[in-house]
């Protein structure tokens, strides 16, 4: 993209990162189209997905094709987030996804429970983001006018905030972008992300 190589990675310095394990209970969650986690893109800037232990994540790609994700063993799926858009002007979409109980999940269940093996849906993602005191915007030839225009500077904790508020999972509240940087500020981006993942996929 014609950036510095290290403009992604100062970017994501002190930025409140989460690993966030994640748990579905398939003898209870486990008939076939139950939702584990509704569609949806991630307000981070990278979403590295470790492999499952049962199938059941999809995926759309850029022409909206909606594809089954397979991830080799030892290998990761590294899917952009909103602020990797934020800072692309929009040239890197936001990855969508989902997690539903599939034909392919009902089998691995019952392989599982003939081989004696646990039926819970586990998998291990981690959100890599920008410092909250980072200010999003269109880097090097991504920052045209009309990229500047619809993606206005902002603090990346600021983003985070309203994302949450967007999706009623943090109360809103009159916080101030220059709170971002108060002691303690950081936990506002970092708790709710928690309750993002739980109420989503267990």
């Amino acid at each position: 993209f014609g950036l510095d190589p290290d403009a992604l990675v100062s970017c994501m310095h002190g930025g409140p990162h989460l690993l966030a394990p994640t748990g579905s209970d398939l003898s209870k969650h486990g008939a076939l189209g139950t939702v584990l986690a509704g569609y949806h893109s991630d307000l981070n800037l990278l979403t590295l997905h470790g492999k499952s232990r049962f199938p059941g994540l999809f995926i759309w790609t850029a022409d909206g094709t909606k594809q089954a994700v397979r991830v080799p063993d030892g290998c990761l799926l590294v899917q952009a987030g909103q602020q990797m858009e934020y800072l692309t002007g929009g040239r890197v979409k936001a990855g969508r996804h989902e997690v539903v109980v599939s034909e392919a999940t009902l089998a691995a269940v019952q392989e599982a429970r003939a081989a004696g093996r646990s039926t819970w849906r586990v998998s291990s993602t981690l959100f890599a983001h920008v410092a909250s005191d980072t200010v999003l915007q269109p880097l090097g030839d991504f920052a045209t006018p009309a990229a500047l225009k619809q993606f206005p500077p902002m603090q990346a904790g600021e983003q985070v905030r309203r994302e949450l508020e967007a999706i009623t999972l943090r109360a809103t509240s009159p916080v101030e972008p220059d709170e971002i940087d108060a002691p303690g500020a950081e936990q506002v981006g970092k708790a709710p992300l928690v309750q993002v993942k739980v109420q989503c996929e267990v």
